[in-house]
């Protein structure tokens, strides 16, 4: 039968460092008017994409509209 192993905690390790920071906590702020300009932008390149792809399968729907009618 195997043993569990045991988690060791080491406060030396990196992964704990954020806990050795104590009071110096630096809160990352986002700037708001970049972050809407990159929203925008993602809004206009997915309006275009599927502006697109909707243009294509009308395109194609007229093609195997046209077919079926000639035959």
């Amino acid at each position: 039968m195997k043993s569990r192993e045991r988690v060791v905690f080491d406060i030396g390790e990196e992964k704990f460092k954020y806990l050795q920071h104590g009071s110096n906590n630096i809160h990352n702020r986002v700037d708001m008017i970049d972050l809407n300009n990159r929203l925008n932008q993602a809004k206009k390149n997915s309006f275009y994409n599927n502006a697109k792809i909707i243009t294509l399968l009308l395109f194609c729907l007229a093609l195997v509209t046209m077919i079926s009618l000639k035959a």
